[in-house]
């Protein structure tokens, strides 16, 4: 699920700094990139993506309620806040990204400009 937590305290779980990296897969077709990022505990309102300078960042924060340590009594994993940057190069029409968040899932949507698209090349005959 996770390939890194950040800022973790010494010996504590309970920890508001921490941010884990989510895994992403990233699919490319004709037309545009697709990132899938794991993401469970955040909501739609709760994350925070901007674009800006070739940079993607993905921030989401998940509802302390999920991660209340008061009634636990056993647990496997710890929630935590999640952060992901990524460069991303001139060939993306940044004014087309799309974003979707389903069962903790993130699907962005990176199109394609027209310029950077495959084009197939019309052949004539005399």
């Amino acid at each position: 699920m996770a390939t890194e937590v950040t800022k973790l305290k010494k010996n504590s779980y309970d920890c508001e700094e921490c941010v884990i990296v989510p895994a992403v897969d990233i699919y490319e077709t004709g037309d545009e990139y697709v990132l899938k990022a794991d993401m469970p505990g955040v909501q739609k309102e709760d994350l925070d993506i901007t674009f800006e300078k070739n940079q993607l960042e993905i921030n989401g924060k998940v509802d302390p309620s999920l991660v209340d340590d008061e009634n636990i009594r056993y647990r496997e994993y710890t929630l935590y806040n999640y952060n992901r940057r990524f460069t991303v190069g001139e060939g993306i029409d940044s004014q087309k990204i799309a974003a979707r968040l389903e069962d903790g899932v993130l699907t962005l949507t990176l199109p394609k400009s027209e310029a950077v698209k495959p084009r197939k090349i019309e052949v004539k005959s005399e």
